[in-house]
């Protein structure tokens, strides 16, 4: 009964709510024989992060926010990972004599004695949420296995200057593979090889969130990135200049394109790596997760012999695979389909891609031009960025062709503005764009340990929702090896869709501003992007704070 009332005088100390409430809640718990900081979390008073928050202070520990630190995953070596995950702790830290041992529960004295024992070690504990420090376990010691085959005792390599490297047993050369299979393997998107002051961090970016993996020893990078130079074909003697390449890299017997991108720092070379996709993996329209009505509406734009349909969202949004499934939905040997990027990021044979080279003079304005001679039914630009490409396009759209591209806005109706501040005229605008798709990509719940989640009070009415009259019970996903322990397996679509008609032609022509135009299209019954976004969390797909997140309100 002592911790349940030392959790009452906090929460009605904070202010969340008051002694009468808070008394009506504790009768619940006591009828239902249930813990109080359950009923709290249930009923939207707290989350579960603020209980472990108030209960690390009540017991007299710290508590710590992982996701404000970046734990050193090779701590994961002092630790047996089946320790490590039966008493639900982790090394967060390795200083001198001690370790700062991360835990879920303070009163697990065994654990504590087992963790001084391997170690020997004085500890230090601090307390943090148990789904954290279950992901953590999950990364460190998943993502170290990469570095297994590597031993860090092997002498360094010197990387010969004219890469003339074969013997595939060198330690460097084995990482390397390595590194990039594992990325592959997690369906990593992008690898960041970045030095510090005396450590080496390596992070992947997975469901569009950067994760950090086990790094190989920091003596290790300069060999490291001349090997990449080596497979990339750059200026291995350059170490002051930014240098940009391509490697063509088999994993499991498929090819893969990795645009490779190095850029001075003061500790270093800074590397991140950009994992391509092929033609095999570009997905369709209907695969995309559109709500049915925009899927209809967005399908019918793409029909349309000429005009503009534009796709706006920033970087990592999913752009290209919008306008490469839109493509492949009008696919056939009747149309000459042509597409410029910056860069190619789906292989295909089936339409002609030209690579943006600003070195032989091919920008989207010069290559866009190049391409209207080629007798083109469909253009797709990878982006409209300057004022000279927006007006071919628009011209392009006006004289028969229909004109694929994106634009980065923060919503669909603000391209039109972005179109304006590149100097495009109003009546231009009105006349050759169809509609603007809109979207953003969120991380889908992982299927193995979906859960119910009772997400703050706070934020539900952020997202517009009332907690008392919701109809549905919102998911999450707990942790799990499938999920890493984050909880989100993969990422789907959240999609808004502006599609011109009469009434907003004549909005634009009369240069009335964004907030008008947006104003009507809600009227019309336009659903926007957080309206998508609360659909899929009723449907049980993503979260709640994943829906926060996207929109800016956590």
């Amino acid at each position: 009964m002592g911790p349940a009332l030392g959790l009452r005088e906090q929460v009605v100390s904070t202010g969340l709510i008051d002694a009468q409430r808070m008394a009506t809640f504790e009768q619940e718990a006591a009828e239902k024989g249930c813990p109080l900081d359950k009923i709290l979390v249930k009923k939207n008073v707290l989350s579960e992060g603020q209980v472990d928050a108030l209960s690390a202070m009540r017991s007299g520990f710290a508590y710590c926010q992982l996701s404000d630190f970046i734990p050193k995953v090779q701590n994961s070596e002092l630790l047996p990972e089946d320790v490590a995950r039966r008493h639900v702790m982790f090394p967060l830290f390795n200083i001198d004599d001690q370790i700062t041992l991360v835990m879920a529960d303070p009163n697990d004295l065994t654990g504590v004695d087992q963790a001084r024992r391997l170690t020997r070690k004085e500890v230090d504990i601090c307390l943090a949420s148990r789904r954290d420090i279950l992901g953590l376990i999950e990364r460190a010691y998943g993502a170290s296995k990469y570095l297994q085959t590597t031993s860090v005792a092997d002498e360094l390599m010197e990387v010969s200057v004219d890469g003339d490297i074969d013997d595939e047993s060198q330690p460097v050369i084995r990482l390397v593979n390595d590194l990039i299979d594992e990325a592959i393997r997690q369906q990593a998107s992008d690898i960041h090889i970045e030095p510090g002051d005396r450590e080496l961090r390596v992070r992947i970016r997975v469901d569009g969130v950067l994760r950090e993996i086990a790094a190989p020893p920091f003596g290790l990078h300069r060999a490291l990135v001349s090997r990449l130079k080596v497979l990339a074909r750059l200026d291995i003697s350059q170490n002051r200049a930014p240098q940009d390449g391509a490697i063509s890299h088999d994993c499991d017997g498929k090819e893969n394109i990795l645009r490779v991108a190095i850029l001075p720092s003061i500790y270093g070379e800074v590397v991140v790596i950009r994992i391509l996709r092929n033609e095999s993996e570009a997905i369709t329209l209907e695969e995309l997760g559109m709500p049915r009505g925009v899927f209809d509406r967005f399908k019918g734009l793409v029909s349309n012999a000429h005009g503009m349909i534009l796709v706006s969202g920033p970087t990592g949004s999913g752009k290209s695979t919008t306008l490469y499934a839109a493509m492949k939905c009008i696919t056939s040997p009747q149309k000459n389909i042509i597409a410029i990027e910056d860069p190619v990021e789906y292989r295909t044979s089936s339409i002609r891609q030209v690579q943006v080279n600003p070195e032989a003079n091919l920008t989207f304005a010069s290559g866009l031009r190049s391409m209207l001679r080629q007798d083109p039914d469909v253009i797709m630009v990878g982006e409209i960025r300057d004022c000279e490409t927006a007006q071919i396009a628009v011209q392009a759209a006006l004289t028969g062709h229909l004109l694929l591209s994106t634009v980065h806005t923060n919503d669909a109706v603000s391209a039109i503005a972005r179109f304006k501040d590149l100097g495009v005229a109003e009546y231009l605008i009105s006349s050759s764009l169809l509609g603007v798709l809109a979207q953003r990509l969120c991380r889908r719940i992982c299927p193995d340990c979906k859960a119910d989640d009772a997400p703050p009070a706070a934020m539900l009415k952020a997202l517009g929702l009332d907690p008392d009259e919701m109809d549905f019970k919102p998911q999450k996903g707990k942790g799990c090896r499938r999920c890493v322990g984050t909880g989100y397996v993969g990422r789907l679509g959240l999609y808004e869709l502006f599609e011109l008609n009469e009434r907003y032609s004549e909005l634009i022509v009369r240069g009335e501003p964004t907030e008008v135009i947006r104003r009507a299209a809600r009227k019309d019954g336009m659903k926007f992007l957080i309206d998508d976004g609360v659909d899929k969390v009723r449907q049980g797909v993503t979260t709640i704070e994943e829906i926060a997140r996207i929109a800016g309100h956590n």
